[in-house]
């Protein structure tokens, strides 16, 4: 009988240590629009996995990964590194800092497409 306890007590906890490893990721489009000089394009990051794949108006333009750790989400897209306050429901997020174009995307905000 305790061993049947101290078994279902190991069970959960790993349950819940796993369940807390699986939340720093994330999966599907976030999207914004960009009005840039009389110009305006859909850009999408695509999370799966630690994987992300940026597409401007649906054409692939880089490809990186990313980390989250509490609610802020570090993504590199090729040389480039953007810093990002992601929500707690992981829904959107909005970009602090980007080295793109000397921080050009600083603001935007991402949200995340519901299928």
């Amino acid at each position: 009988m305790k061993k049947r306890i101290t078994i279902g007590i190991i069970s959960v906890l790993g349950l819940i240590a796993f369940s807390a490893c699986s939340s720093n990721t994330l999966e599907g489009d976030y999207t914004t629009e960009i009005n840039l000089l009389f110009t305006e394009t859909t850009n999408t990051l695509t999370f799966k996995g630690d994987t992300v794949i940026e597409k401007q108006d649906g054409e692939v333009t880089n490809e990186g990964t990313y980390t989250i750790s509490d609610n802020q989400l570090e993504i590199k897209l090729n040389e480039y590194s953007i810093k990002a306050e992601l929500s707690d429901d992981k829904k959107s997020f909005i970009i602090n800092s980007s080295d793109v174009l000397g921080g050009i995307g600083k603001g935007l905000e991402y949200t995340k497409e519901e299928r």
